[in-house]
């Protein structure tokens, strides 16, 4: 009796608030199961300043199309606020079918990532993330290459550096950039959908709302919502924002004070950093966006010092922000298909 109650005490809380016990959603089944193939890793935060003891952990999963001929690109995919990286599910066939192989993963405190739901405490946690997920892909691509044996190693198969392409959607676009001015030797190119580089004044909480986040953002207090300014404001189609609502993995609930003052100063920081972003890049965004200005798009495409032949800004008018749910999303995911084979056929980008 008294060692099963010392093993209920001394076993470890759901870091992911119940999170992680959610069953798979329909679309990632399919995923998970021929001829799809799926693999998924648990990683922990290493040497991070607010998890020093590695407890916390960030979820990602890979998928691949084992019947077409595999080109030498990884996808990896970093998901919107208050989303999860299964929901990329929706949106790769097409990836996959060409060839490339898409990695999804859920960022700290979203999906089956640990942390409080949609609870950031500082923005360079996102892309601590990032950087955790990438250096555990290339030890397990490293340990892959290492497996093969004489027999199996074929010119296709010998080890060689896969190009890596950091691909964000709304608050990912935000972490994919940042990252790539932080650690820009470890990716090869960025792909962005509506990034997070300003906010619209629709969407934005109003100041009354900012300073009582900033009040209680260092509190204990932080945790508490302060806004849903953004909330619904995605697309027109209700069936869109029905879709987010039913979906138990996504966060239903109030900008939560000490997430939205994180990210004010992330994008703060990226705004006054734009100019270093230097990777080839893709950007693409709908002129109706009402959540992230298109206005951040164009900033950052006229002052990247990436090249003038290396990066392509496409805007698409009348769509808004969740442009892969929308009419017109065919056109969205066709264009980003041609600059991926762009990429893995021009030895040059």
């Amino acid at each position: 009796m008294l060692s099963s109650i010392a093993t209920l005490f001394s076993t470890p809380p759901d870091l992911t608030y119940g999170r992680a016990s959610l069953p798979y959603s329909k679309r990632e089944l399919v995923f998970r199961s021929a001829p799809y193939h799926h693999t998924e890793h648990v990683v922990p935060f290493l040497n991070h300043p607010t998890y020093p003891n590695g407890d916390h952990f960030v979820y990602y999963q890979t998928w691949s199309l084992s019947t077409v001929k595999q080109r030498n690109v990884d996808v990896l995919l970093v998901h919107g606020m208050d989303d999860y990286g299964g929901r990329n599910a929706d949106s790769v066939d097409k990836l996959l079918e060409e060839g490339f192989r898409v990695i999804s993963l859920d960022l700290p405190s979203f999906g089956r990532s640990s942390g409080r739901h949609s609870y950031i405490n500082d923005w360079k946690e996102l892309t601590e993330s990032v950087r955790c997920v990438i250096e555990h892909l290339k030890k397990e691509n490293e340990n892959y290459n290492a497996s093969l044996t004489d027999s199996t190693r074929t010119l296709a198969s010998r080890p060689q550096p896969r190009k890596l392409v950091l691909s964000g959607r709304s608050l990912g676009g935000f972490v994919a950039l940042s990252y790539s001015i932080l650690y820009p030797d470890t990716i090869d190119m960025i792909h962005l959908l509506c990034p997070l580089v300003f906010v619209t004044e629709s969407s934005r909480p109003s100041k009354f709302t900012e300073y009582i986040a900033k009040a209680i953002a260092k509190t204990p207090f932080g945790y508490l919502p302060v806004s849903n300014a953004p909330r619904g404001k995605g697309s027109r189609d209700p069936k869109v924002y029905e879709e987010f609502l039913n979906d138990p993995m996504t966060y239903h609930g109030g900008l939560r004070g000490r997430t939205g003052i994180a990210l004010l100063y992330g994008t703060l920081w990226l705004e006054a950093n734009l100019k270093e972003v230097s990777h080839p890049f893709l950007v693409q965004h709908g002129t109706s966006d009402r959540i992230c200005s298109v206005e951040g798009s164009q900033l950052l495409y006229e002052t990247a010092k990436t090249s003038i032949d290396k990066k392509k800004l496409i805007l698409y008018d009348g769509l808004e922000h969740e442009m892969l749910r929308e009419e017109g999303r065919d056109k969205v995911i066709e264009d980003l298909v041609a600059w991926l084979i762009e990429i893995d056929e021009n030895e040059n980008i």
